[in-house]
Parts: structure tokens; sequence; C-alpha cells
């Protein structure tokens, strides 16, 4: 049996939380959009990294 660390656990509750985020915008009509400025995010990039909550614009903030 592996032994996990506090950072690996940490990774996958930070994971489940983007997770639950994105899957709120979904419920709220929002998922496209950058939280910051509302432009749409395009396909590419939600292919990519689905989880993606803010435009190319403000990467710092995702």
């Amino acid at each position: 049996m592996s032994e996990f660390t506090n950072e690996s656990v940490a990774a996958i509750e930070n994971t489940l939380n983007e997770v639950d985020r994105a899957l709120e915008r979904l419920r709220v009509g929002t998922y496209r959009l950058c939280q910051v400025c509302a432009t749409p995010i395009s396909d590419a990039e939600l292919i990519v990294n689905p989880l993606l909550a803010n435009c190319p614009a403000h990467p710092e903030l995702s």
C-alpha cells in the first residue's frame, strides 16, 4: 500500500475544488465566460483545460 504525502492530498483536494467550481459555473450558465471580464473562453482552451475559469488576459487569477 502506498502512502500519500500531504502535498499529494492537497493537490487532489485542489483539483476536486476546481471541478466543483466548474460544475457550479455550468449550473448557473457562466462556464464558458471569464470570471473577471466575462469574455468567452474558447473551445480550444477548454479542451486543453476544462477547468479554466478565466481568459488568457487573466491567467494569474485562475
